[in-house]
């Protein structure tokens, strides 16, 4: 097959080809396709986009995973959970949390409806619903572990209700399940306070699992997927630690306190769990088991007492997640005291990441002075670290800013993926396209293949029609002129001449020469030797037979590619030297004589020199032919120059290898 075909099948195999990444069997659809590029450009401001929010959290792992319904048979059947604040509220935003993992039992976005909606309910129930978010008509992007913040407005809410319209399936079975609800009011999560307004305060169409696993109070317990909300700065402190005492002499507990200086109405106070990279795979070190927040207003009077929430109990330890404890009372000192520390090693300890203190949108504990029973001033650990706005790890964000950014990257991240789900279609359909292509385009190869081999066949057989009419004229010019020779030389022999054994030995000679010719010209044309290199040789075997009686030198380049010309142009070949050959030895009288063939760019050029009586190239001359081997060498394009002087003539032949 030729080079063309060659290429052309690239071409089809590139066309055709499917994609990879991105990376790869995309670039001949992009060159093609506005609508490629259009989704490239996207992705590019997508991905600077996200490149600006805050990072997607690993997964916190904690027992209380969140409230599960029971299972249904089919995917319609409605189930919902209410939020009760006790009272109407205030509320910015309305945020969903699925399911934090657990050990592969519970995977991302495990639970999350499919179909949705959420009503904010007023203290007039059914004359005072609002409906927040409606997703009735299309599936919900399944959200993994990343939260979905749905603006409020800052509307009045007692109650919030959520209410799935399509299950989420696994298997044959549909339920409803969540993580965490919260419930912002400006940098505060009311969600938190639930838990006070009695058994009441979170209700469900249904509910099923085992505690503290699964249960409607774990909704707004603060045990949720995504941990702390932390900034990209790292942490200069890892924060407070008590001293250490041994387990088997603790008579008092140890306890960290928060002095602002003045009194302020305590809003809530957070805990922000301690997490040191030499306790990596221990969440929450330190924290203690069984605790209480004391409220001071001043030192003469008892303090107010606020017992730990169910977030913070032993029976499901908060790990890196913030515990939040509703305050209601003016203080000047908040004291966290351990009734039950945490136990490392046989001592009793307690450490905290970081102590807040909110009152009135602000966080009071900021830079104030802390106290304790006891503080680990080295490696990182100090009590002013108690206070510094960082975790064991980054900087603490605000709760509405975070969420919002983690939200915003949810959306953004589920447009790159249709964006990508688009690309893979398109791509789809472009090979789709090249394969139909790359089929027509070997159709069209083939054809074309088929069409130049038929011209081929047909050159061929032209060539060969030709080549027998050379033939033809070849076997009168030579064999007939030689044999008629011999019959007109025979017609006059008588037997008592004596000149009749000159005339057998020219008849012998003329034979001979007839019988060479003859072979000369079957050998050149034999089917089995058509195509190949075998005109050198050829020529050398013609020239050693010619110029036997003389002594003679042949030079034949046998790296010479001859197997290109056509048999027209190597029959004219040789018989040009032939005829430069017969004049020599006929009519030259030389005794010396040189054949060279050599190749000089583009053309073969072939030298036939003697040192003979020469004669005037000029003049007419019987007998030498030179008219016939010009017109048999301006026939291909070629040339012959003659140079002739009493010492020797040269005869030089230019033919180009290709005309």
């Amino acid at each position: 097959m030729s080079r063309r075909c060659f290429i052309a099948l690239a071409m089809v195999a590139a066309l055709s080809r499917p994609c990879a990444a991105a990376e790869t069997g995309e670039g001949f659809p992009r060159l093609l396709s506005p609508e490629l590029r259009r989704i490239e450009a996207a992705r590019i401001d997508l991905e600077k986009e996200l490149h600006a929010l805050p990072p997607a959290p690993v997964p916190q792992a904690t027992a209380r995973l969140g409230w599960h319904s029971e299972y249904a048979v089919s995917d319609t059947q409605i189930e919902w959970i209410e939020l009760n604040l006790g009272e109407a509220q205030v509320l910015d935003a309305v945020v969903l949390i699925a399911p934090p993992p657990n050990g592969g039992t519970v995977s991302a976005g495990y639970g999350f409806p499919r179909r949705f909606h959420v009503e904010l309910i007023g203290e007039g129930e059914e004359t005072g619903r609002t409906m927040l978010a409606e997703h009735a008509n299309a599936d919900f992007p399944n959200p993994g572990m990343l939260p979905v913040v749905l603006p409020a407005g800052g509307r009045l809410a007692q109650k919030v209700r959520i209410t799935a319209t399509r299950l989420f399936g696994e298997g044959q079975r549909y339920f409803f399940a969540l993580g965490e609800v919260m419930l912002l009011r400006g940098r505060e999560n009311l969600g938190a306070r639930i838990e006070q307004v009695g058994p009441a305060a979170v209700l469900a169409s249904s509910s099923q699992g085992t505690r503290p696993d699964w249960g409607r109070i774990n909704l707004v317990d603060g045990h949720q997927a995504l941990g702390p909300p932390l900034g990209h700065q790292r942490s200069p402190s890892l924060g407070f630690h008590s001293g250490r005492i041994s387990e088997s002499h603790l008579t008092d507990p140890p306890w960290v306190e928060i002095d602002f200086g003045h009194a302020a109405l305590v809003d809530e106070v957070r805990l922000f769990p301690a997490h040191p990279p030499d306790f990596a795979h221990s969440q929450g070190y330190g924290f203690p088991v069984r605790y209480e927040i004391e409220l001071r207003e001043d030192d003469m009077g008892p303090p107010a007492v606020l017992p730990a929430p169910q977030s913070g109990s032993y029976s499901a330890l908060p790990g890196d997640n913030v515990v939040a404890i509703p305050g209601g009372h003016y203080a000047r000192q908040v004291r966290l005291k351990a009734l039950d520390p945490h136990v490392s090693n046989g001592s009793a300890i307690l450490a905290l990441a970081e102590m807040q203190v909110w009152s009135g949108g602000q966080n009071i504990a900021a830079g104030a002075h802390v106290v304790s029973s006891g503080s680990k001033e080295a490696d990182q650990w100090s009590s002013a670290a108690l206070v510094d706005g960082f975790t064991s790890i980054a900087n603490i964000l605000h709760w509405p800013e975070w969420l919002a950014g983690l939200s915003k990257r949810r959306e953004l991240e589920h447009q790159l993926a249709s964006l990508d789900t688009e690309r893979a279609a398109i791509v789809r359909s472009w090979q789709q396209r090249g394969i139909a292509v790359g089929l027509l385009v070997l159709l069209i190869i083939a054809a074309g293949i088929g069409l130049w081999l038929h011209r081929q066949r047909k050159a061929r057989r032209a060539e060969l029609e030709r080549l027998r009419q050379r033939i033809a004229q070849d076997l009168h010019d030579e064999v007939g002129s030689s044999l008629g020779s011999i019959a007109l030389i025979a017609q006059d022999i008588r037997i008592d001449d004596p000149q009749a054994l000159d005339d057998l030995a020219e008849i012998k000679s003329i034979a001979n020469e007839s019988v060479a010719a003859m072979r000369d010209i079957t050998r050149l044309v034999q089917s089995d030797r058509y195509g190949s290199d075998d005109l050198p040789q050829l020529l050398r075997d013609t020239s050693e037979r010619m110029l036997r009686g003389l002594t003679h030198r042949i030079d034949i380049d046998e790296q010479i590619t001859t197997r290109h010309l056509s048999v027209d142009r190597q029959r004219d070949l040789m018989l040009i030297l032939k005829e430069a050959l017969h004049n020599i030895t006929r009519h030259a009288r030389a005794t010396e004589a040189a054949v060279r063939l050599q190749r000089h760019h583009n053309a073969l050029v072939l030298t036939v020199e003697d040192n003979g009586q020469g004669f005037d190239p000029a003049a007419p001359v019987s007998g030498m032919g030179l008219t016939n081997l010009r017109r048999r060498a301006e026939k291909h394009q070629g040339r012959v120059d003659i140079r002739s002087s009493p010492q020797g003539t040269v005869l030089t032949l230019n033919l180009p290898l290709h005309a």
